[in-house]
C-alpha cells in the first residue's frame, strides 16, 4: 500500500507539472527594450562621426553635417520602429503575465499585432497598391487567424510570421536609406582627400625620374651632388605628404566600414528579436523558462559597435 501511495503522490505531480503555470515573459520585454535604447543610441553615434567627418579634409564642414541631420532623420524610423517593437513585447508579456489563455487573451494579441502594424505606418485597414499593400494583406490575414485561436500558444505561434514579415521590413525599408548616406559621406571623403594631394601625386613621378638622372649624374660628376641632396630632401617631403593622403584614405576608409558594421549588425538584430519572439511561443507552449540569450549577445555587439564608432 505504502509502495502504491508512493506512485500516486508521483503521478500527481507529474500532471500538476505538465500542467504548469506561463512562465516569465519580462526578460523578453526587458530585453526588447534595452534594444530600442541600444538603436537609439547607436544612430546617435554614427550621426556625430558623420558630422565631424568634415575635419578630416578641412572643408566642407556644412555638407557633412548636413549628411549627419539626414542620418539622423532617417535613423529616426528605425527608433521609432524599435520602441514600437518594445511595446509589443511589453504588451505580450503582460498578456502571458496575467496567466489567461482564453479568447479574451488571444483577441489582446492580435491587438498588439495590429497596433505593431500601425506604428510601422503599415494601413491594415486601407492597403496600398503594391509592395507595400501585398504586406499589409498579408499582415491583415494572419492577424485574423490568431484571433480565431482558441489558446495564448497557438496565438503566439500564428503571430510569428507576421512577426518575421514584420522584422524583415524593419530591416529592409530603414536599411537603404541609411547605407546610402553612409555611402555618398564616403564617396565625398575620398574625393576631397584626394583632391587635397592631387599636386603632390603629379609632381611625384617627374621627381622620382630626375631623382635618377641625377643620381646618374652624380656618378660621373661629384659637382652634382649638392644638388642630389636638395632633390632627395624635396622628394622626402613630396613622400611624407603623400604617406599623409594615405593615412587620410585609411581612416576614411576604416570609419566607413566600422559604420557600416553597426548598420549590418543593427539589422542582424531586429532579426534576432523575431527569432527571441519564436522562442517565447515554444517556452509558452512548453511552460519552460523564457531565455534571451542571442537577444542580449546581440545587444552586446550593438552596443561594442556604437563604442568603436564613437571613438572614430
Amino acid at each position: 500500500m505504502l509502495h502504491l501511495s508512493w506512485w500516486k503522490w508521483v503521478l500527481l505531480a507529474l500532471t500538476v507539472g505538465g500542467c504548469g503555470a506561463l512562465p516569465d515573459a519580462k526578460p523578453f520585454a526587458e530585453a526588447s527594450h534595452t534594444l530600442a535604447m541600444s538603436v537609439a543610441s547607436a544612430g546617435q553615434a554614427v550621426a556625430d562621426s558623420l558630422g565631424e567627418a568634415g575635419a578630416l579634409t578641412e572643408s566642407d564642414d556644412a555638407a557633412y553635417k548636413a549628411r549627419a541631420d539626414k542620418f539622423r532623420a532617417a535613423w529616426g524610423e528605425r527608433v521609432a520602429a524599435s520602441r514600437a517593437v518594445a511595446v509589443y513585447s511589453e504588451s505580450i508579456s503582460d498578456l502571458i503575465s496575467a496567466g489567461q489563455e482564453g479568447g479574451e487573451t488571444v483577441k489582446k494579441v492580435g491587438d498588439a499585432l495590429s497596433g505593431l502594424a500601425g506604428a510601422l505606418n503599415i494601413p491594415l485597414a486601407a492597403p496600398a497598391v503594391g509592395v507595400a499593400g501585398d504586406v499589409a494583406r498579408f499582415l491583415a490575414d494572419r492577424i485574423a487567424t490568431v484571433r480565431a485561436s482558441d489558446r495564448l500558444e497557438t496565438a503566439l505561434a500564428k503571430a510569428q510570421p507576421a512577426v518575421d514579415r514584420l522584422a524583415e521590413r524593419i530591416a529592409t525599408e530603414t536599411d537603404q536609406p541609411l547605407r546610402s548616406v553612409l555611402d555618398n559621406t564616403y564617396k565625398t571623403q575620398r574625393g576631397q582627400i584626394t583632391d587635397k594631394y592631387d599636386a603632390q601625386q603629379n609632381q611625384l613621378q617627374p621627381f622620382e625620374m630626375k631623382r635618377s638622372e641625377l643620381a646618374s649624374q652624380a656618378l660621373a660628376n661629384t659637382d652634382v651632388l649638392p644638388v642630389l641632396l636638395q632633390h632627395d630632401q624635396a622628394l622626402a617631403s613630396l613622400r611624407s605628404r603623400l604617406a599623409e593622403r594615405d593615412r587620410l584614405l585609411a581612416e576614411a576608409s576604416m570609419a566607413y566600414k566600422a559604420r557600416l558594421q553597426l548598420l549590418n549588425a543593427l539589422s542582424a538584430a531586429t532579426i534576432t528579436w523575431a527569432q527571441s519572439h519564436r522562442d517565447l511561443a515554444v517556452a509558452v507552449k512548453q511552460k519552460r523558462k523564457v531565455t534571451v540569450v542571442e537577444l542580449q549577445a546581440t545587444i552586446s555587439e550593438l552596443k561594442s559597435l556604437s563604442k568603436k564608432v564613437s571613438e572614430l
